[in-house]
């Protein structure tokens, strides 16, 4: 067992019952997405585990480690093995493809050489090695902000392939590409998924995709898990158990 959520709870100073309750394991080499309504508790979720947020109650066990409550060189160890991917990709558009992606290695250099931007040729090669897995390694001397959306996020994916995390974490990755981008982004999480063993947990909204890349699938509503089970088996009673009784299916070719 890679992960184990168990009894999650996050309440936010504003009243907000963001996850009530929430218990699910993950097992390694999983691709598990979960997915919801905007407000459901998808990305309190993600930011829980990766301890971007503190949760007010439960545990998160990592590699059989509680890691809820850690902090300072412990926690930094934890997150160097857990990689994270946004929605908004996170670039210093500025700066080149490639220090973009050496920013994933931060962790593993110390402070001066980092503040200099001094890196060593392994950490090169690693990035090197990242963009060829998310195929623009041609890419690595541009600007970021010349690049399009989805081979930005491509960028933000090789950022955290340096860590060579055991988990990588996606929150909404695809939420602001188009359909076509979609699918092509998609596919880069399946290879690291599938080629590199990396265990995934990633947030989505549209099940066309969904079926087409989870093993697993977790469905929040309200934060509390309202499904757990196989893709396939979610029909149309089940979309809208989930996503409300008005909600027409969107397909992502």
């Amino acid at each position: 067992m890679l992960l184990r959520v168990q009894k999650l709870h996050k309440i936010y100073p504003n009243g907000t019952h963001a996850l009530k309750g929430v218990s699910f394991d993950v097992k390694e080499g999983e691709f598990l997405v979960v997915i919801g309504l905007s407000g459901s508790g998808k990305t309190t979720l993600l930011r829980s585990i990766n301890r971007l947020i503190e949760p007010t109650s439960g545990t998160v066990e990592f590699m059989g480690k509680d890691i809820t409550h850690i902090k300072g060189d412990e926690l930094r160890k934890i997150k160097s093995q857990i990689g994270m991917v946004f929605q908004q990709f996170n670039l210093v558009k500025r700066r080149s493809v490639m220090l973009n992606v050496l920013t994933g290695s931060l962790g593993r250099i110390n402070t001066i050489s980092s503040l200099f931007e001094k890196f060593p040729e392994e950490a090169y090669e690693s990035a090197r090695r990242a963009l060829s897995i998310v195929g623009i390694e041609e890419k690595s001397d541009l600007r970021a902000d010349t690049l399009s959306g989805g081979q930005q996020q491509r960028v933000a994916i090789a950022r955290s392939l340096v860590q060579n995390p055991k988990l990588l974490l996606a929150d909404e990755p695809v939420a602001s590409l188009d359909p076509a981008t979609s699918n092509s982004v998609m596919q880069y999480f399946e290879k690291i998924n599938k080629e590199l063993g990396t265990t995934i947990i990633c947030n989505l909204h549209f099940l066309s995709l969904v079926r087409k890349y989870a093993t697993r699938v977790i469905a929040l509503k309200a934060g509390l898990i309202v499904y757990e089970g196989l893709p396939s088996e979610i029909d149309e009673t089940w979309f809208k158990t989930i996503y409300g009784e008005e909600a027409e299916e969107v397909q992502i070719q």
